[in-house]
């Protein structure tokens, strides 16, 4: 509750923040929204034109693309400022600062670095996930809707937890950032389009060493009615929370590696 309520502050005084500056604030969520929004009209324009891509019509692509989209967007709300800042706070002392705190230092750079401009993309991702269920003729009943809200939060503790693994090398790597562009932004485009059009080897990488498969691909096709599992058996499309709460467990556990073995810059 106290960690609740910490939270709550920092929200409070974020917002206050941002209310100073809101022209600026309100300009880059517009821009947000458009610039997702042409990579999804773009994805649908492309895979319309061929009708279907390895079985999957265009507003089921929409649909993977959407909850990547959406489940990022959740994960980058916490997580995207507090990981690039990382490498500049360590380089300049600074996070020296948050290790005195009295509270855990993951958490704490949680609540006190959030990014509300994230509300963009979470608001273009209902918009299409709701676009593609009408066009789909997709009608969700309590189960249902149950199921897509865990594969979403799934996706965001996967998505969370990789941005976290991919940015810890800054603890020892000046530049580490280059890691997570690396692992993160550039492997994650592939799961933009359904895992079936890649070779094996991808198909491989994206499910069973960089699980990324399971933010959108597999569990989609819960919702989908797909039976689309490359060389996996179908109970794949149930596992995207048991990926997410293992990674969640692995990205905590590097953090705190790296974080005990510390050394200050003393400046």
């Amino acid at each position: 509750m106290y960690y609740f309520d910490l939270y709550i502050e920092f929200i409070k005084i974020r917002i206050q923040s941002i209310s100073e500056y809101r022209g600026s604030f309100l300009s880059g969520i517009l821009a947000q929204f458009l610039s997702y929004g042409a990579d999804i009209t773009l994805i649908w324009i492309m895979v319309n034109q061929f009708q279907t891509i390895s079985g999957w019509g265009p507003f089921e692509v929409m649909f993977l693309y959407s909850l990547n989209l959406i489940s990022y967007s959740i994960s980058a709300f916490f997580l995207f400022n507090p990981c690039q800042e990382l490498s500049r706070m360590i380089r300049n002392g600074e996070f020296d600062e948050v290790l005195i705190r009295p509270i855990n230092s993951l958490l704490y750079l949680l609540t006190r670095s959030f990014n509300p401009a994230y509300v963009s993309h979470v608001s273009l991702s209902i918009i299409t996930i709701i676009i593609c269920f009408m066009n789909l003729n997709i009608n969700l009943d309590q189960v249902d809707f149950l199921f897509l809200l865990i594969i979403i939060i799934s996706g965001a503790m996967i998505q969370g937890s990789v941005f976290l693994i991919t940015t810890i090398p800054v603890f020892w790597i000046i530049d580490g950032n280059n890691i997570m562009g690396l692992f993160y932004y550039n492997l994650k485009e592939f799961i933009r389009y359904p895992l079936s059009i890649y070779n094996k080897f991808i198909q491989v990488l994206l499910t069973v060493i960089i699980p990324y498969g399971f933010i959108s691909f597999y569990p989609a096709q819960l919702i989908l009615k797909k039976n689309d599992f490359l060389m996996f058996s179908s109970i794949i499309k149930y596992l995207s929370p048991v990926v997410g709460f293992i990674l969640v467990l692995i990205a905590v556990y590097f953090w705190n590696i790296a974080v005990m073995h510390y050394e200050s810059t003393g400046s």
